[in-house]
């Protein structure tokens, strides 16, 4: 009977982590995918795509399925470049940059030649996430850094999204914490979370922790038809990141 006992407790401390971090990495990511055909607009199938994250020079391998497509799922917000080779084509290398969670499409057509030819293709992101039916606005790494801000206060970006304006705070000793209202609620029913982590006042509303602007990477602010990922709220979802490590020296 103990060992059963036992081993229930493990089994539902598994399950309670694994769910925990499986949250975290769907709030907290984005996503890579698309298709890859020829010049004939034919499906190129068994392709290898290389995802490298550029900040680490960490990558990714995927191989393109019968119709042509491929897809990196959870991979950090930030630069990637994209190298797609097939075996009677020329590689092709493009560079796209993801946002926390955005899906990034990167289309490819390979061109006829040699393995060791590499055609490099410059393209912009998309202003509407097509793969999404959800209602959001990202707050971008470039606006963080750039934008001026009084009080250094990273939520005050937050003014910049349709629909959101200041809220007063339930609780007095957070006034200066950004309490926001959104399509004209309170305050208390939106879901923040930091690297996929909660960081929701269940009791008064807002934030728990407010970050400084200088450990803020980006944040996206979900008002409408958000997927189940960015639950626990009938209101909205804020989803932010921290900067991490690169391989640059700084000093």
């Amino acid at each position: 009977m103990r060992l059963r006992i036992r081993l229930s407790l493990i089994l539902l401390c598994v399950a309670v982590l694994g769910s925990a971090n499986l949250f975290g990495q769907a709030t907290a990511t984005g996503t890579i995918q698309g298709t890859v055909v020829d010049k004939s607009q034919a499906v190129v199938s068994g392709a290898q795509v290389v995802a490298t994250f550029k900040a680490t020079g960490i990558t990714r391998i995927a191989t393109t399925n019968d119709t042509g497509s491929y897809r990196f799922d959870f991979v950090p917000a930030g630069t990637y470049q994209i190298k797609v080779a097939k075996q009677g084509f020329a590689s092709v290398v493009q560079t796209t940059e993801v946002l926390v969670g955005q899906s990034a499409a990167v289309n490819v057509i390979l061109e006829p030649g040699a393995a060791t030819e590499v055609v490099e293709v410059t393209s912009t992101a998309p202003l509407v996430d097509i793969t999404k039916t959800g209602v959001s606005q990202d707050i971008t790494p470039r606006e963080v850094a750039q934008l001026p801000l009084v009080g250094r206060d990273a939520a005050n970006l937050a003014y910049l999204v349709p629909g959101v304006k200041a809220a007063d705070s339930y609780d007095p000793t957070k006034n200066r914490y950004a309490i926001l209202s959104i399509n004209g609620s309170d305050g208390r029913n939106v879901n923040t979370t930091i690297n996929g982590v909660d960081n929701k006042d269940n009791t008064v509303g807002g934030a728990v922790m407010q970050m400084p602007l200088e450990a803020v990477q980006e944040f996206q602010i979900s008002t409408q038809r958000f997927s189940a990922e960015n639950g626990r709220s009938q209101g909205a979802a804020i989803n932010m990141i921290t900067k991490s490590g690169t391989n640059n020296y700084h000093g």
